[in-house]
């Protein structure tokens, strides 16, 4: 169950930011999109791993 819960969270977080920035960037290209998913990826596997039962 927590771990459904983990995964769950870091997903909305991972696409929340990536949303964001990309509505940030405004009319995005290649660098800006590789940014916003580094962010999201990367904050998406911090919330899983501070979340995720060990």
């Amino acid at each position: 169950m927590k771990e459904n819960f983990a995964l769950t969270l870091a997903w909305i977080v991972g696409l929340t930011l990536f949303g964001g920035w990309m509505s940030i960037v405004g009319n995005p290209h290649v660098v800006e999109t590789v940014i916003g998913l580094i962010i999201g990826i990367g904050s998406g596997f911090w919330v899983y791993s501070k979340l995720s039962p060990e």
